[in-house]
Order: C-alpha cells, then sequence, then structure tokens
C-alpha cells in the first residue's frame, strides 16, 4: 500500500521489474544478447555504419528499456496458440457455411434462368473469411505484432559479424586492418555481451589520377566534375563504396551534358597499389555504347558514346473525355490498336509552333488527342525544357517531369525517349492521362497553434482546369473550436477568471477562395522564362471568431505573384499598391472593454480595435540549397517584407483625424507601418541517426503614420510557444525586462515590435528503429516594442537589449509515423530578463525575487500575487518539428 502512494518508486522500481522478466523465455545454457560493444583504436570512423553491418543485433530499446521483448514476453504463447487453433476452426465453420449460402443462392438463380428461358445466370460469390492471414487477437497482435522475441546469442552470427566488419574497413581503404571479437557471458543473469576490438591501421590514400577512355569529349567531362566538386584530395580514402556511389553521380553528369543513355555501368577503374607508402594511383575507365544492330536483332555493336540534341517532342493526351462517338469502333476501322505503349491511342495531332515569342523557333512541339485538346498547348509546352533542337540534359528531362506533376491536372505522367539511329537525335514523348478536373472532399483535423489545441474540418471544392490553362480553382468553408489563452488572468479587482486557458474556448469558421493561375496575370505565362515557373494567385476569406472576450470577423483580398529563379531561391510578391486588403472588426463584450478603458493601454487598444490594412506591398523571398547536388548541410533563408497603409495616406491628406487622433478609411482607423521578418536555418547531419540543427529569427516593424502605437495584432512578434522559446507558454514572454509579476493588471497575450530569437536542437534516434527520436534543445530570444509603453516598463528596445535575453533548455520525445511526427517537449527556463538582476538564472538565489513580491503585495504575496514561481518547467504537445 505504501508503494502505491509514492508513485515515483514505482517508476524507479519499473526498470529493474522489467530486467528481471525480459530472460523468461532464454532456453536454459542460451543467453540473451544485452548489448555489442565496438572499441576502435587509429583512425576515427563511423561507429553507427559499423554497427549497422553487425549480423546479429541485441534487441530494441526506447527510453533505456526493451518495451517490446517485455510484451512478448507478457503474453503466454501456449494460451495464444491454443486460442488461436479456436478461432481457426471457428473460420473454418463460418466459411463451410457461406459457401452453403452461396451454394443455395446460386442454385436458386440457375432455377431463375430456367424458368425464364434464359442459357446463362449471373453467379454470386460470397467473400471467404482469411484463414491463412486472419486478423489477430488482442494478445496475438500484442505478442506478434508489437512484441518482439528475444535475440539469443549466436556465436556464428558473431563470427559473421567480425569478417563483416573486416569487409567494410576494407572497402574504406583500411587494408590491414585487425578485428576481433570476445564474448563476455554473464551466467547468472543468462545475458552476453559481445566486444569487438578493431585496429585500423593505416588506410591506403589515392594519390593520383589517369583515364582510360581514348574518348576526349568523355574524359575531359569526368575530369571538369572531378576538379570542380574536388572529390579527390591528396588524403582521399581509397574508399569502394565512394567509388560505387560515384559511378552514379558521374553517369548523371554525363546524361547532364547530352550523353544520352549513359548509365553507372559504362564506368569501370583500375588500382595501381604501393604497400610500401599506401598509395593508389586510380584509373578509371569507360566502356562503350552497346547499340542494336537493327530494331528487330538482338546483336549489337560497340560506338563511342556522342553528345545527343533533342529531335521533335510530342505530348500524348491520352483519353476520350471530349471524343464524339465510338472510339473503340473508330479505331477498329483505322486498323490501329488500341493502346500504344500502354496508353490510350490518340486520332488528331495539332503541331503548335508559337509566334511573337521568345526562341519560338525550338518550341515547337506535336499534340497528339482525341477530339478536343483538354488544355491549352502553350500551357503543357512552358513545362517542356527539352526543347526542339537543343542539347539533351538529363536534368531537363527530370525538371520537364516535375513541372508536369506539379500542374495538378494529370493522374499519369510517363516520359518515353526515342533515340533515332545514326542521327544523335533523340525524340520526348510525353505520355499524360489527364485526372478527374472536379473533386469535393472533407477534411477532419486537429490543429496546434502554438501549444494550443484544436479540431476543425473543412469542405473543399476544387476545380484543377478551369479555363483548360491549369487554373485551379478552390472554394473552402472551413470550422472549429480551439484552445486560447484568456486576454487577462484576473479582472482589475483582482478576482480569477474562471474561463480556462484549455479549454476549446475559441469558435471559428468561414469561407475561403482561390484562385491559382500560370503567369504573373495580366502579363500571359509565354512571355516569361521557363524556369521561373511562375503564378498568380488570387484570394479572397471570410472568417469570423468567437471567443469570451469578443467576437471578430476578418475579411481579407490578396492579389499575390510567384515564381522560382534556379534551384534554390523562390520569390512571393504582391501587386504594387494592389497587393491586399485585410479589415477586422472587433465586438468586445462589456467585461472586456471594461477592462481595457480602466487600463487605458494604448497598446492594448490597438490590438483590439477595429482595423483597416492596405497592403502597397508585400514580398517573401525563400533560398535553399535542399536542391543542389553534393550538398552536405542544408540550408534556408526566409524573409518577409510587408508595406502598409502609405497609398490611403496620400489619399486621406486632408482628411480630419478622429477624436484618438488617427484617420480612418470608411469608418474605420487604418494601419500604416513597414515590417521585415527574417529567418535563417541551418541543419547539420552528423550520421543517419544524429543531427544539429539551429536557428535564428531576427524581425521588426516601424508602425508610423496613422499608427500611433504598435504593429497590427496579426503583425506584431511574439515569444514562446512550441515553436519558439519552450521554456514559456505562447506569447507569455517579454517585452524585454518587463516585470509581469509587479504587475496586477498583466495580460496574459505579450507582444512586441521586434523580435530577437535562436535555437539550437541535436536530434537523435531512439534504439536501433526510427519510430522514437529524442532530442535536446536550447532556445535563448525576447520581443520588444519600438516605444516606450508605460504599461510595460522595461519592455522597449535599447542597446541593452542582449542583457534582457531569455534562456531555455530541455528534452524532447518524438513519434515518427512518416506521415505525422507528434512531439513532446518540456522546457525549463533557465534565465528570466524580468527578474532582478542577481536572480536571472536558474542557479542563483530566489530571495530577491520574493523581496520584491513581498514589498508589492505585501507579507501575503504568496496569494495575493498569483504568480507562479520562476523557473517552472513547461509541458508542450505539439505535432511536427520546431524549424
Amino acid at each position: 500500500m505504501k508503494l502505491v502512494k509514492q508513485p515515483h518508486i514505482i517508476l524507479f522500481l519499473l526498470p529493474f521489474l522489467i530486467g528481471c522478466k525480459i530472460t523468461r523465455h532464454v532456453p536454459e545454457g542460451r543467453y540473451l544478447l544485452k548489448k555489442n560493444e565496438i572499441h576502435v583504436s587509429g583512425d576515427k570512423v563511423d561507429e553507427d555504419e559499423m554497427s549497422e553491418v553487425l549480423r546479429i543485433h541485441p534487441n530494441n530499446k526506447y527510453l533505456g528499456l526493451k518495451i517490446r521483448l517485455t510484451l512478448y514476453n507478457s503474453v503466454d504463447s501456449t494460451k495464444v496458440s491454443e486460442k488461436r487453433i479456436k478461432k481457426n476452426k471457428k473460420l473454418r465453420e463460418k466459411n463451410a457455411k457461406i459457401r452453403a449460402k452461396e451454394k443455395r443462392i446460386n442454385e436458386k438463380r440457375i432455377q431463375n434462368a430456367v424458368e425464364k428461358g434464359k442459357e446463362t445466370y449471373r453467379r454470386k460469390t460470397l467473400d471467404l473469411k482469411d484463414t491463412l492471414e486472419p486478423r489477430r487477437f488482442f494478445r496475438e497482435w500484442l505478442k506478434y505484432g508489437i512484441g518482439e522475441p528475444p535475440v539469443i546469442l549466436d556465436t556464428s552470427l558473431v563470427n559473421r559479424s567480425t569478417g563483416q566488419l573486416s569487409l567494410w574497413l576494407r572497402n574504406r581503404g583500411y587494408y590491414y586492418a585487425s578485428v576481433r571479437d570476445t564474448v563476455i557471458y554473464k551466467p547468472k543473469k543468462k545475458k552476453a555481451i559481445v566486444h569487438y576490438y578493431i585496429e585500423t591501421g593505416k588506410p591506403f590514400l589515392i594519390d593520383s589520377i589517369y583515364y582510360l577512355s581514348a574518348n576526349s569529349r568523355v574524359n575531359k567531362t569526368i575530369e571538369n566534375y572531378l576538379s570542380s566538386n574536388d572529390v579527390f584530395t591528396k588524403k582521399t580514402k581509397f574508399d569502394s563504396d565512394q567509388l560505387d556511389g560515384l559511378r552514379s553521380k558521374l553517369a548523371r553528369e554525363m546524361r547532364d551534358n547530352s550523353f544520352y543513355e549513359f548509365s553507372p555501368n559504362h564506368i569501370y577503374y583500375t588500382a595501381d597499389t604501393n604497400a610500401t607508402d599506401l598509395t593508389v594511383a586510380l584509373g578509371i575507365g569507360v566502356k562503350e555504347k552497346s547499340v542494336r544492330i537493327r530494331k528487330d536483332s538482338d546483336s549489337t555493336i560497340q560506338r563511342p558514346h556522342v553528345q545527343y540534341k533533342v529531335g521533335d517532342v510530342y505530348f500524348h493526351l491520352a483519353d476520350t473525355i471530349h471524343y464524339d462517338g465510338n472510339f473503340k469502333q473508330r479505331v477498329d476501322e483505322l486498323d490501329l490498336p488500341l493502346t500504344k505503349d500502354y496508353f490510350l491511342q490518340t486520332l488528331d495531332t495539332f503541331f503548335y509552333e508559337p509566334d511573337n515569342v521568345k526562341n519560338a523557333e525550338v518550341r515547337k512541339a506535336y499534340f497528339l488527342y482525341n477530339g478536343k485538346l483538354t488544355i491549352k498547348p502553350q500551357i503543357l509546352e512552358m513545362r517542356n525544357y527539352l526543347e526542339h533542337t537543343h542539347w539533351y540534359r538529363g536534368y531537363y528531362l527530370e525538371r520537364s517531369y516535375s513541372q508536369l506533376l506539379d500542374m495538378d491536372v494529370f493522374q499519369a505522367i510517363k516520359p518515353v525517349l526515342v533515340e533515332r539511329q545514326n542521327e544523335n537525335k533523340v525524340d520526348v514523348h510525353y505520355y499524360l492521362i489527364p485526372a478527374k478536373v472536379q473533386t469535393f472532399t472533407f477534411e477532419p483535423r486537429a490543429t496546434n497553434s502554438n501549444g494550443y489545441l484544436g479540431v476543425s474540418a473543412s469542405i473543399n471544392y476544387s476545380h484543377k482546369n478551369l479555363f483548360r490553362g491549369a487554373e485551379k480553382l478552390t472554394i473552402s468553408f472551413a470550422g472549429g473550436f480551439e484552445s486560447q489563452p484568456p486576454i487577462f488572468d484576473e479582472d482589475i479587482s483582482g478576482q480569477k477568471i474562471k474561463t480556462a486557458s484549455r479549454s476549446f474556448n475559441t469558435f471559428e469558421f468561414g469561407p475561403t477562395i482561390k484562385l491559382e493561375v500560370p503567369g504573373l496575370r495580366p502579363v500571359p505565362p509565354v512571355v516569361f522564362s521557363k524556369r521561373q515557373a511562375t503564378k498568380t494567385e488570387v484570394s479572397l476569406a471570410y472568417n469570423f471568431q468567437r471567443r469570451a472576450d469578443f467576437e471578430r470577423n476578418l475579411f481579407q483580398l490578396n492579389y499575390l505573384w510567384k515564381w522560382l529563379s534556379g534551384k534554390t531561391q523562390a520569390f512571393q510578391m504582391g501587386l504594387p499598391f494592389l497587393t491586399g486588403v485585410k479589415y477586422v472588426g472587433i465586438k468586445k463584450s462589456a467585461f472586456f472593454e471594461e477592462q481595457l478603458n480602466i487600463l487605458n493601454d494604448l497598446f492594448l487598444q490597438n490590438a483590439y480595435s477595429n482595423q483597416f490594412i492596405y497592403h502597397d506591398f508585400r514580398l517573401n523571398y525563400n533560398w535553399s540549397n535542399v536542391k543542389l547536388d553534393n550538398t552536405k548541410h542544408i540550408i534556408s533563408y526566409n524573409a518577409s517584407f510587408d508595406l502598409a497603409g502609405n497609398l490611403l495616406d496620400w489619399l486621406n491628406t486632408n482628411k480630419e483625424p478622429n477624436d484618438l487622433g488617427v484617420r480612418e478609411v470608411f469608418g474605420v482607423p487604418f494601419s500604416q507601418f513597414v515590417r521585415l521578418d527574417n529567418e535563417l536555418k541551418f541543419y547539420q547531419y552528423i550520421s543517419k541517426k544524429k543531427s544539429l540543427n539551429y536557428r535564428l529569427q531576427l524581425g521588426a516593424g516601424l508602425p508610423y503614420g496613422n499608427s500611433k502605437t504598435s504593429l497590427p495584432f496579426d503583425y506584431a512578434f511574439f515569444a514562446g510557444g512550441t515553436n519558439d522559446n519552450r521554456g514559456w507558454r505562447a506569447r507569455e514572454l517579454g517585452p524585454g525586462g518587463y516585470k509581469y509579476y509587479l504587475d496586477s493588471n498583466r495580460t496574459a497575450t505579450q507582444i512586441g515590435d521586434i523580435r530577437i530569437g535562436a535555437s539550437a536542437e541535436y536530434r537523435f534516434n531512439i534504439g536501433s528503429g526510427t519510430l522514437f527520436k529524442g532530442a535536446a534543445f536550447l532556445d535563448a530570444g525576447n520581443v520588444w516594442s519600438l516605444r516606450e509603453d508605460v504599461n510595460r516598463p522595461g519592455g522597449q528596445f535599447t542597446s541593452e537589449w542582449y542583457n534582457q535575453l531569455a534562456v531555455a533548455g530541455g528534452v524532447g520525445l518524438r513519434l515518427d509515423l512518416s506521415f505525422l511526427i507528434i512531439r513532446v517537449d518540456v522546457g525549463i527556463p533557465l534565465r528570466n530578463p524580468a527578474l532582478p538582476k542577481n536572480a536571472r538564472w536558474i542557479f542563483n538565489s530566489r530571495e530577491p525575487f520574493y523581496q520584491e513580491l513581498e514589498e508589492f503585495y505585501g507579507p501575503n504575496y504568496k496569494t495575493e500575487s498569483g504568480v507562479a514561481m520562476p523557473f517552472t518547467p513547461r509541458f508542450h504537445v505539439a505535432i511536427g518539428y520546431p524549424f
């Protein structure tokens, strides 16, 4: 009974209780493999990769416990087997009844057919219960589906593992490495530990390269690739695995340089080794291309590799959506097969040759279709990068496929290349099956907004090809409930507000209409470069939100241009002076209005007031090296720039301001500001299972002119939450050094005009699987107001900003389901800039903090202040990674 009252004791003893049971099913005289230990002396090598080549691995661990093995042992195998026999017997009996029922039905159908004088009948077939792979019952699923049988030590597999380690080292140039193993037995515990002792020795190094091919163009292409990518240096190990990988990279490079059908099998190596100084002279050879003498012959001849150009381009729209009449009958009349290259036959042909377009002479293409083209020729041709008479490039084929796929109007896309014998040309055929253009979907989902959970659903209608130009129209109606923190923790009298911050206290719904069209309209898409993949998006949205404090109506209209620049850059820009319009109308509750009036807080009154935002200009820029070849580290940079209210200010120059000193449009004050936000991410992969991840955030906004206090709420910055500084709840941190605990009128939501933030996170796999992943993180940052706020002293940005940075650390657990990542983080404040100077760090004394509380609230400060003790851990549940 005492143990029940002390749950932490049970948690402490749980690993020992589990450890006592995991050898239950280990046979007498055998041993459970506890773990493998690899000991390396000499050069530093990747021990994670070495561990993967071992032929025997211990049972998986999660959070240091062999949970799956414990589950396997907890279920009695005999009872499971007996129950399975009984269930299989019942399944066979059910199948016998189903067959009998099926026979009765068919006998009756035969009788009915005979009575009606019919010679045939429609046979009824009933589905039988699956007896080969029957559905598992719970204990069976727990034992064999989730559980894992004990891994019994097998010394033959240990010996094979030693051999695999030797081979692994040899493949990496360590020809004189030595590997030995030792098994440590623990008879009382029926466990064994295998130790692998490795001495790497010195590796062979590649010190020179020579070429074996007589084809100078081929050699020059390979040489340029090796030198531009620094593939071989003086310290390059003679690594056969890397050389195998180099084959694929060289083959890709050759195809990208117009050597059509060049494959990794065309590359071979020779190695001249010098055992004295452990050096290798590496020869790189290229086999000639095998070509059939005739199409109907298997005989081949060898020919040198040559560079190819593109011949003709064909688009096969394999459908009969707009064909009038009997298509099958027409195909038979023309004595044609119904399918060609596994796609539906096409009967009509259109030759596209654009006018008044740059490089029109190379943008020719044939369109093969039935009845009527389902999409405009110029739109499809814009997606093709293998242009007529241009050099063939392998990456152009990949880019064309990607662009056709991005149109989202085809359910199947198959590029086929046809070589022209003796012409050094290749014809390009795109076989396309149009997708269903109109769809309705219903999407229920769970939401997570900075740690505040909710449920929502949307009904969506989509038309993917509205005017036969890949225009996508989407109409959505969404609604849901969400948890949001109260604006005020207490009323002015100090009474606690009963609204729970984690209840579903927010309801919202609204329709959205969005139209995406190719090109930067009103300019037609054919004017722009194909590489830019231009697109225009026009959207119209309305949103109604009801909270305990207020009701909010939001109307929004946006006109945006989107385009790409190469593999690394993406732009999104608003049409100047027509970028977008946002209207926010707030109807506050009487209590909320009273609180705001009593506080007389201009910042809060601005945040929770009717607003009209007219965007003069907006630009989003993204740079990422994800699509670049030979990328060792992933880097991405995102910037957003907003300019609003200047056109309205110019148009309303002579208009008189209202009582608050601001001018209005349609009876609503308009906002005027400029805002810039930057985010830099860096991902460093230590190994397949470990990575270091960094993020830096810098943002600032300047309200001016008609905006007298701060940025509009939707454009303001905040700190804390699941994706920011995890030692604080969302919008709880800051601004600056504002002493929230000495403000009895404080709000639960804090915003600012300036943000500085940085995060570092070490991510790693837990156990040998990829289901569970762990993290250790460190977050720093804060938000500040640009102008002095009398209601939040210490919140203004000054030259001492670095002394007001908040720091938090913590650990996290991620459940990686591939399609979904569920994240749990525990963040601990390490430095709180609001506290007294000598009490800001977690290791400092709390006395100065207690003294301030007592001086402000009196001797009963623990109950009067309602302030949580500093450095209280925060628990966050979220979906996806924080960055």
